[in-house]
């Protein structure tokens, strides 16, 4: 018998995805010290307690878009607001993006080693307004 291939038909793409309705969630960045151990979030044990200037579950990243092209699912987050530490500041290493309306953390970003901000210093997460914080096809 023949090797079947598998063809992917590009419109069932954004239904898919939709279906779990990852345009329509309610999603955040938020900072933590150390990688998530696994997908679930839980705000204050997850991420970072509130202190220092950061607020426990993270800053609001609200749904630019979330489309489909030839296949791909883009979701495209506007840029959270900053984090201004105040106090003694915080500490963190990662920048997680949670699933706020189901608390699950998608994935994050590795700054490579631990950043320390200090009262009056700025955080910001630039989110990608191109190509998203994920595609998938």
């Amino acid at each position: 018998m023949p090797t079947a291939v598998f063809v992917k038909i590009n419109a069932a793409i954004e239904p898919l995805f939709e279906a779990v309705n990852a345009g329509s969630d309610t999603w955040a960045i938020a900072l933590s010290a150390s990688a998530p151990a696994n997908a679930t979030f839980t705000p204050g044990t997850t991420d970072l307690a509130t202190g220092g200037g950061y607020t426990q579950g993270g800053n609001s990243a609200a749904v630019s878009s979330a489309t489909q092209s030839a296949g791909t699912y883009k979701l495209v987050l506007t840029s959270p607001t900053a984090w201004t530490a105040s106090g003694g500041g915080f500490t963190f290493r990662y920048a997680l993006l949670v699933n706020s309306t189901n608390s699950n953390v998608i994935g994050y970003w590795d700054y490579g080693s631990s950043q320390v901000v200090a009262a009056a210093e700025t955080v910001t997460v630039t989110l990608d307004g191109t190509n998203g914080v994920f595609q998938a096809t």
